[in-house]
């Protein structure tokens, strides 16, 4: 398989980030999951909506204190599909559960 080298940068740059991005799934995951069990249905839409925001917001602010810009968007791009796909799926076990 041939790889361009720019794009093996970026790959291997971003790998560096997956466990602040796992942690972010993992923290989307268990407040989705507590929603689930403690919200009533018809207010767990609005959780859910403020779950995503606040992991979006979470790289935003974690760049910031870093200071550190390099991936800022490739990663809030990761943690925002991340979050929408788990969310989309509790959202699934919310409507036929």
């Amino acid at each position: 398989m041939i790889v361009r080298n720019g794009f093996a940068d970026r790959v291997c740059a971003v790998s560096k980030q997956w466990l602040q991005i796992s942690l972010i799934w993992l923290g989307v995951l268990v407040s989705g999951v507590l929603t689930l069990i403690y919200i009533e249905p018809e207010r767990s839409f609005t959780f859910f909506a403020g779950i995503a925001g606040a992991s979006i917001a979470l790289v935003s602010i974690e760049h910031l204190i870093s200071a550190k810009a390099k991936d800022t968007v490739r990663q809030q791009v990761y943690v925002a599909a991340g979050s929408f796909a788990i969310l989309g799926v509790l959202t699934l076990f919310n409507l036929l559960g």
